[in-house]
């Protein structure tokens, strides 16, 4: 489906991207995780062609993308993107809004796309409004919509879930997750919250200064990390001293006779559990508990840990 070969590019003052190659295969769900500055958006912009790199090529369908220097329009039609900023356009309601997507269609088919997408994004109720008239998370959903209206082959979507509540945002990725698989839609995913990732992606590509460190499952990456910045953008993680093992909160067990023996210094509510606090090697981490323990007891735990 896309192939992206080699691709770099640079700002004035450091690369964004350096030598960037993978594969987006038919149907196929990326996920493209990294702290901000390392590129996921630019290589989400080369990938849509509306940025052009300063090396390396962009294929989909086995033929190369072209740039924006090759265009008068950049871009391609079965590409889409999504970001934070609105694409709607003000003027005009959200019904109009995505049917302009498919102006080319037929009545008939306009309005059995705009039913379908508007039910699975929960958007029913907003298709007479304008975009003056929605909540963030309102846009965000509807922006959804449209970039879905034509069937697109490629989807891009960068941070589509920021504006989401809690309630909505898991409704909307399961939903989502139907409409991409059923029409078999690729798609790349870049998110700061990397839960959103775990349960929506076939595979997670990790970028740090531009470049790719790891790739995996969620499982794979969430477990056997290559290095701390790895554990750390993943979850929770606690890192040895000498930088050569972790362990997360779950990993931490309740033992009366484990390796290590200290004293419970809090309790803090998350509603499911509570997040207890102790010190182990002259460090404060925590681990979960479906009832609060009794502050300054002694405890004994023992710990899984998992080595670089």
């Amino acid at each position: 489906m896309m192939k992206i070969d080699n691709i770099s590019y640079s700002f004035p003052q450091d690369f964004a991207l350096k030598n960037i190659k993978f594969d987006l295969g038919k149907g196929q769900i990326l996920g493209l995780i990294g702290h901000s500055g390392s590129g996921k958006s630019t290589l989400l912009k080369i990938m849509a062609g509306l940025l052009e790199p300063d090396s390396g090529t962009v294929f989909f369908d086995g033929e190369v993308l072209p740039p924006p220097s090759k265009k008068l329009i950049p871009g391609h039609e079965k590409i889409k993107m999504v970001t934070q900023q609105s694409s709607l356009f003000p003027n005009i309601n959200i019904a109009e809004n995505i049917c302009y997507e498919i102006r080319y269609f037929t009545k008939e088919y306009q309005q059995k796309r705009l039913k379908y997408l508007a039910k699975r994004l929960n958007i029913s109720h907003l298709l007479g409004k304008k975009v003056s008239e929605l909540s963030g998370g309102e846009i965000q959903r509807a922006m959804l919509a449209k970039s879905l209206a034509d069937e697109p082959s490629v989807l891009l979507l960068d941070e589509p879930f920021a504006n989401l509540d809690s309630l909505n945002k898991k409704r909307i990725i399961l939903e989502l997750i139907k409409v991409l698989k059923n029409e078999n839609i690729s798609c790349v995913l870049v998110t700061h919250e990397i839960r959103d990732a775990f349960g929506i992606v076939d595979n997670l590509l990790i970028l740090k200064n531009g470049k790719f460190i790891q790739s995996g499952t969620s499982e794979q990456i969430y477990f056997s990390p290559k290095n701390e910045y790895v554990a750390k953008l993943t979850g929770e993680a606690f890192i040895s001293a000498d930088r050569k093992y972790f362990f997360r909160p779950e990993d931490i067990i309740l033992d009366s006779e484990g390796e290590y023996q200290t004293r419970v210094l809090n309790n803090v509510f998350l509603g499911a559990n509570y997040e207890v606090f102790i010190e182990i090697e002259g460090r404060i981490v925590f681990f979960f508990s479906k009832k609060p323990l009794e502050l300054n007891s002694e405890i004994g735990v023992s710990i899984q840990k998992s080595y670089f």
